[in-house]
């Protein structure tokens, strides 16, 4: 099953649902959110709901109110209830449609190789704050790293300071904390990102490669990934335990007494 706009739907019809005319099959434009469920629950759904509506502000774009996306996302989680840990995504188009979908999901389970990106993404565009449909230039990155046996590549910006990674956001443990790039770097805003921030697990500060490749442990975060150790960055090997088990620990403890914080 599947919600469409203002109703379930079984996802067979899925084919005919999506007008030629709309604008994000013609031209890119919406938004969407990646939630993780957790026994029929979405994770941080408010944190998620809000970033949809900051990106539609800046986008130019009507978003549904808070009120009509819970609905939805509630009337997935009930008849999709077989499923424990899922994944959730929830799409607006360009021209006001809004699609959710609620499939199985399977936790990481090691860690991750990367490459660097050699292509500069720029830090000042708009789309850098927003999770936008249009996916062209981190679809090129994660393709870059699956064509060199990779999971994931990191990415620059103009200025060659670390961003992110395709998929997620990125950290690093620099004297003994963990620090992340500042959004001024252009990295998204994720939603662990933020809580690990609140929580006071997590800092900001610039990087550059230099010091990556000098830290003890590198991992990325991310609504689904949680905590996710990066094992290899251009064969360079990182610790992938200590303190990286640490903070995911922490983490999962944080968001086990409040799944919507």
């Amino acid at each position: 099953m599947l919600w469409f706009n203002d109703r379930l739907v079984d996802d067979r019809e899925n084919s005919s649902l999506i007008s030629f005319s709309d604008r994000s099959f013609l031209l890119g434009e919406g938004l969407f959110e990646t939630v993780l469920t957790i026994g029929g629950r979405a994770v941080a759904l408010d944190r998620h709901i809000a970033r949809i509506h900051n990106g539609a502000e800046v986008l130019g774009i009507s978003a549904p109110p808070k009120d009509v996306l819970a609905v939805g996302v509630t009337a997935l989680l009930q008849s999709t209830s077989e499923i424990n840990l899922g994944r959730m995504r929830i799409t607006i188009s360009g021209s006001g449609a809004l699609l959710i979908t609620h499939q199985p999901y399977k936790e990481w389970s090691q860690a991750a190789r990367i490459v660097t990106y050699p292509y500069p993404f720029n830090a000042k565009s708009p789309l850098q704050k927003v999770k936008s449909t249009s996916y062209g230039e981190y679809l090129l990155a994660f393709n870059y790293a699956q064509e060199r046996n990779a999971d994931d590549s990191l990415l620059f910006n103009t200025e060659d300071s670390v961003m992110e990674s395709s998929t997620a956001n990125i950290i690093a443990l620099m004297g003994g904390k963990w620090v992340t790039p500042p959004l001024s770097a252009g990295p998204l805003p994720g939603i662990t990102r933020e809580l690990l921030i609140e929580w006071g697990y997590l800092s900001e500060r610039d990087l550059i490669f230099e010091e990556i490749q000098r830290c003890e442990s590198v991992a990325l975060i991310s609504s689904l990934r949680s905590v996710q150790p990066i094992g290899e960055i251009n064969g360079r090997k990182y610790k992938s335990g200590g303190k990286v088990e640490e903070i995911s620990t922490l983490y999962k403890r944080s968001l086990a007494g409040n799944l919507n914080p």
